[in-house]
């Protein structure tokens, strides 16, 4: 019974359900509840009530981060500012190293870089040292010569074979430089090689004045041409040629075989053209006959190099079918380096040869003692026959006869001389083409053209381009049965040339090593030291906060024993 003195009270609902909770616990769901921000609408605890202040950016982010005591409201400290500094300073510095390993590791960019120093630009450094570069860098011409020492003995049928000396080598230093320059707004240049020879006796076998029994080249030549005249014409110019009364091989010092004579052949003006000498390599010194367009690389690196004209056409037209004809090659002294980075072949383009020739990747080899390079080769196949080679069906349909593996028919490249190039000595060809000569020794380590070349920038440090050149005998009147025991389409050959690397100073096998090694360490160095860095930084960061987050939760049980 309700005493009289006590008057009853009524509760509101709410409050008389927080009768029915102890207080401790009631604090502790305050405590919770504040905490969590569980239906306050706050964030991390900053909770907005009547006269409290909205937090700022720096609180939210040291609450986020977990660096920020948990007293509410309370502004961060110096020291908080100074670990948000260092940790966006640490992240900073891991974004650029992130970034900087995926570009080393992953893409091109670094050799592009390198590379963009070998565009052929207008007026830059790359082109003016190839426009005219340093005497330290020439090449060197080899010669040898084939002499017929017992060719008499042979034709009077006292000899069973013909025997044939190789002589030589004649070793020239060549100095190359470009001429009739002119660059084009498509990126490309233009341009004609103007050669200089100096002989150099301490690197050749025998001298430039030493007499040799070699083919009467004139002679030979002239049998197409007057056999392809008008009766009447043809008629003339047989008799004119027969009072000269040329034998068939005549005896010629070596440099006037290789740099000319006067020819009393070549001065008719139905076959010389206004010539008055001849000598095998007499177009060599000067300026060239032939113009060349390559690709300065400017627009596309890849692109490089690549020759788009010759003799001002996109084609060629000495064979038979768009493939043969397609120039689709690179200067012999420069390849872009994107054609060397998955080892595939190569297209060099030879003027001797007026045709593109493939190389194919051998091995990766280390020359002068520590410069690593790539060796490529030509294939044993490029000289051979449609029936070998597919591929050269088209070196064979312009001509009437289709010769065995080993030579190529390049008579429309030579002007209608019957110029037929091979490897040296026959290399790669049918015994066929030398089964009456004493003395063709086919050899690969000194007959097939190789290059070593540079990896990185793709220009041939060290190789051998090599070449012979042949004549065919074609038994016309004008040679008066000189050559009666010969065959007829004879492939008589004349001489090989070699094109070799200079004699490298040390001291620029030095540069050239340092040029190498150095930037290499440097990509090296670049792609180790940002993967090093990135992992170095992400392991700090996740330290620093895992750190300042057990201090955190230090801070919280610190707190919650204190209230």
């Amino acid at each position: 019974m309700p005493r009289a003195t006590d008057p009853e009270v009524t509760l509101p609902p709410s409050q008389e359900s927080d009768r029915t909770v102890p207080p401790q616990i009631t604090k502790s769901l305050t405590l919770t509840s504040t905490r969590s921000g569980v239906g306050t609408g706050n964030f991390g605890g900053y909770g907005q009530t009547n006269g409290s202040e909205k937090p700022t950016v720096l609180q939210m982010i040291l609450e986020a981060l977990g660096l920020r005591n948990q007293a509410q409201n309370r502004e961060p400290t110096s020291k908080d500012i100074g670990t948000l500094i260092l940790l966006g300073v640490m992240f900073l510095l891991f974004v650029i190293t992130v970034t900087g390993f995926f570009v080393m590791w992953f893409t091109e960019y670094y050799n592009n870089t390198m590379l963009e120093n070998l565009i052929l630009a207008e007026n830059s450094e790359t082109a003016n040292s190839w426009l005219n570069p340093d005497p330290n860098y020439d090449t060197l011409l080899k010669a040898h010569i084939f002499h017929y020492p017992n060719i008499d003995d042979y034709l009077a049928g006292r000899a069973d074979k013909i025997k044939v000396v190789d002589v030589g080598p004649l070793t020239y230093q060549e100095h190359t430089i470009k001429d009739e320059v002119s660059f084009n707004k498509n990126f490309t240049v233009s341009f004609r090689d103007r050669k200089t020879y100096k002989f150099l006796p301490e690197k050749s076998s025998v001298g430039e004045h030493e007499v040799l029994r070699v083919p009467n080249v004139p002679l030979i030549s002239a049998a197409g041409p007057v056999k392809r005249m008008k009766a009447l014409e043809r008629l003339f110019v047989t008799s004119i040629i027969n009072q000269y009364q040329e034998p068939l091989f005549k005896n010629l010092t070596a440099f006037d075989f290789l740099w000319g004579y006067e020819d009393s052949i070549i001065k008719l003006k139905s076959l010389g053209k206004g010539r008055r000498r001849f000598g095998l390599l007499m177009t060599r010194n000067g300026t060239s006959v032939d113009s060349v367009q390559l690709n300065t690389g400017e627009d596309d690196i890849t692109k490089f190099s690549v020759i788009t004209q010759f003799n001002g056409m996109p084609q060629l037209d000495y064979w038979e079918g768009e493939e043969c004809n397609r120039i689709d090659g690179s200067e012999p002294s420069m390849f872009s380096p994107h054609l060397l980075q998955d080892r595939s072949t190569v297209n060099v383009f030879l003027q001797v040869l007026c045709r593109k020739v493939p190389l194919h990747f051998e091995k990766e080899v280390t020359i002068y003692n520590d410069i690593d390079v790539l060796r490529y080769r030509t294939p044993m196949d490029v000289f051979a026959h449609p029936d070998e080679n597919p591929a050269n069906q088209c070196y064979c349909q312009n001509t009437e006869l289709c010769l065995p593996s080993g030579v190529i028919n390049a008579t429309k490249c030579y002007g209608d001389a019957p110029i037929f190039p091979s490897f040296p000595h026959f290399f790669t060809g049918d015994p066929v083409l030398y089964k009456d000569f004493d003395g063709i020794k086919p050899d690969a380590d000194i007959h097939q053209t190789y290059a070593d070349i540079h990896p990185r920038f793709g220009f041939p440090i060290s190789g051998a381009s090599r070449v012979q050149i042949n004549i065919m005998l074609d038994k016309t009147p004008i040679l008066r049965n000189q050559g009666a025991r010969l065959r007829n389409t004879t492939i008589l050959p004349l001489m090989w040339i070699e094109i070799t690397s200079g004699d490298f100073s040390e001291e620029v096998l030095h540069k050239l090593y340092l040029s190498t090694f150095g930037l290499n360490a440097i990509q090296q160095t670049l792609k180790y030291g940002t993967l090093l860095i990135s992992v170095t930084l992400f392991s700090l960061i996740v330290a620093v906060v895992y750190y300042m987050n057990s201090r955190r939760e230090e801070q919280l049980e610190e707190s919650k024993s204190f209230r």
